[in-house]
C-alpha cells in the first residue's frame, strides 16, 4: 500500500505543474499576455484550483500549436486575442525587428521553472514555429523544476529577429506574429503564447 501510495502521490506532482505569462510589452510599446489567460487567477498558491486553471500546457491536439488550459481548453487564437485586447485596452505588445519581448512569467509551482525556449510564427496562425532567442532566462533544472520558485513572478525576454516579418491578421489586427515560450517539465511542457504586433506594419520581413 505504501508503495502505491507514493506512486500516487508522484503522478499527483507530476500533472499539477504550471506556469502563466501574466504580462509582455513590447520594445516599442502595448502590452498583453499569454492567450487563455484569466486575471481573476490568485496567484498565491500552488494547487490545481483555482492556481493552475489558465495555465497554459502543450499537449493534446493543440501541442504543436497554441496549447490548452484546464479551465478553458484549447486555446483560440483570434477569441484569446479579443479577450487580451478588451482586458489590456491597450495595442498588443509592439516589437520592432531586432527588438525585444519582455514577459513575466508566473511560476505557480516546482515544474513550471525553466529554462524556457521561445519561438516565433510570423502569420499568426500557430501552424509552424522559428526559434528565437532567449536573452534572460527563468532558472531550473533540466526537467523544468525549481521548488524555490513557486508562486513567484520572474522577468523572461526574447529577442525578436532582425530581419522578423509578421503578416497575421487576428481580431482585427494587422501585422501580428505570435510568440511561444515553453518549459522542458516532463508534464508538461508548460507556457504560454503571446500574440504581438509589428511596429510600424509588417516590415517587409521573413
Amino acid at each position: 500500500k505504501t508503495a502505491i501510495t507514493w506512486t500516487l502521490l508522484a503522478l499527483a506532482e507530476l500533472t499539477a505543474g504550471h506556469s502563466v505569462i501574466t504580462n509582455a510589452v513590447g520594445d516599442s510599446g502595448g502590452s498583453g499576455m499569454a492567450l487563455g489567460v484569466d486575471n481573476t487567477t490568485p496567484r498565491d498558491g500552488t494547487r490545481r484550483r483555482p492556481f493552475q486553471q489558465d495555465a497554459t500546457r502543450f499537449r493534446g491536439d493543440s501541442a504543436e500549436t497554441v496549447g490548452e488550459t484546464l479551465g478553458g481548453g484549447d486555446n483560440d487564437v483570434e477569441a484569446g486575442t479579443s479577450a487580451i485586447l478588451a482586458e489590456t485596452n491597450d495595442d498588443l505588445p509592439q516589437v520592432t525587428q531586432g527588438g525585444e519581448l519582455t514577459m513575466t512569467l508566473h511560476q505557480v509551482n516546482s515544474d513550471g521553472a525553466g529554462p524556457y525556449t521561445c519561438m516565433i510564427n510570423d502569420d499568426g496562425t500557430g501552424q509552424s514555429w522559428t526559434d528565437i532567442t532567449v536573452t534572460q532566462n527563468v532558472e531550473g533544472n533540466e526537467r523544468g523544476r525549481n521548488r524555490d520558485g513557486e508562486a513567484s513572478d520572474f522577468p523572461l525576454v526574447a529577442s525578436i529577429p532582425a530581419d522578423q516579418g509578421c503578416t497575421g491578421t487576428v481580431a482585427g489586427q494587422n501585422n501580428v506574429c505570435l510568440v511561444r515560450c515553453q518549459n522542458p517539465a516532463r508534464a508538461g511542457p508548460f507556457g504560454g503564447v503571446v500574440p504581438v504586433q509589428m511596429a510600424g506594419g509588417n516590415a517587409g520581413g521573413a
